[in-house]
C-alpha cells in the first residue's frame, strides 16, 4: 500500500510538472502566434502599398500611351498639312515631258 502511495505520489508529480512545462509550451506557442500574426498584419499593409503603387503605375502607363498616341496622330495630321500645302504652292506640272 505504501509502494503504491509513493507510485501515486510520482504519477502526481510527474503530471503536475508535464503540466506546468505544457502551459509554458502553450503561453510561449500563444506569444509566437501573436508575433505572427503582427507580422502577417504588417505584410498585409505593405502588400496593399504596393498593390496601390503598381495600379499608379499602370494607370500612368497607360495614359503615357494615350499621349504618345495623341502625339502620333497629331505628327501624321501636321505632315499631311504641310504636304497639302506644298502641293497648292507647287506649280502645275508640265504636259511636255
Amino acid at each position: 500500500m505504501l509502494k503504491q502511495l509513493i507510485e501515486f505520489g510520482r504519477q502526481l508529480f510527474s503530471l503536475t510538472r508535464k503540466t506546468q512545462q505544457h502551459e509554458e509550451d502553450i503561453k510561449q506557442i500563444q506569444q509566437e502566434l501573436k508575433e505572427v500574426r503582427a507580422e502577417v498584419n504588417l505584410m498585409r499593409l505593405e502588400l496593399r502599398d504596393m498593390s496601390r503603387i503598381v495600379e499608379r503605375f499602370a494607370m500612368e502607363l497607360q495614359k503615357d500611351r494615350e499621349v504618345a498616341a495623341r502625339d502620333r496622330e497629331n505628327l501624321v495630321l501636321r505632315l499631311e498639312l504641310a504636304l497639302t500645302r506644298a502641293d497648292r504652292s507647287l506649280p502645275p506640272a508640265d504636259s511636255n515631258d
